[in-house]
């Protein structure tokens, strides 16, 4: 289907067990990473590693390179650890940020930012939606043929 994120194509295709197990009835983000650790399927030492990062070089926000401040409350960083590609590798959060070299607009006036960085030998990409005062909603990392699908999205910014 174009046009449709592949999320939403996910949750129509889910059957509502799988749905269930991922949303389970948490009722904020840091409920939902206890439930995470306490299933199994996140290592304490995980989140451990996450909130010192936060603390160390998140909380007061990062300077993306077009100038704004991107802020991460300790909300947003549970919501961004889900992923486990972030959570085993947390530091991904300000290496994305730092690493933006478009802006193009969103839905619900929200911007996405398109990062990319390098990893050792390996280039990274992803991209992040922040609202517009700067607060990082959500973080995913992504292939080149996806980067390729947000071209149709307005530039904002350089």
């Amino acid at each position: 289907m174009v046009g449709v994120y592949p999320l939403q194509k996910w949750r129509r295709r889910a059957s509502p067990t799988q749905l269930s197990s991922i949303w389970r009835g948490s009722k904020s983000p840091r409920a939902r990473i206890d439930r995470l650790v306490a299933e199994g399927s996140m290592p304490p030492e995980a989140l451990i590693a996450a909130e010192a990062l936060w603390e160390k070089r998140l909380r007061d926000g990062i300077r993306i390179p077009n100038g704004e401040t991107a802020q991460v409350t300790l909300n947003d960083l549970y919501h961004l650890i889900v992923d486990d590609r972030i959570w085993r590798k947390p530091e991904r959060i300000e290496l994305l940020l730092r690493g933006v070299y478009e802006v193009r607009q969103a839905k619900l006036g929200r911007r996405r930012v398109l990062s990319r960085w390098q990893e050792g030998q390996r280039e990274q990409r992803g991209f992040a939606i922040m609202d517009v005062n700067g607060r990082v909603w959500t973080m995913h990392l992504i292939n080149e043929r996806d980067l390729r699908r947000y071209s149709r999205e307005e530039v904002l910014w350089p």
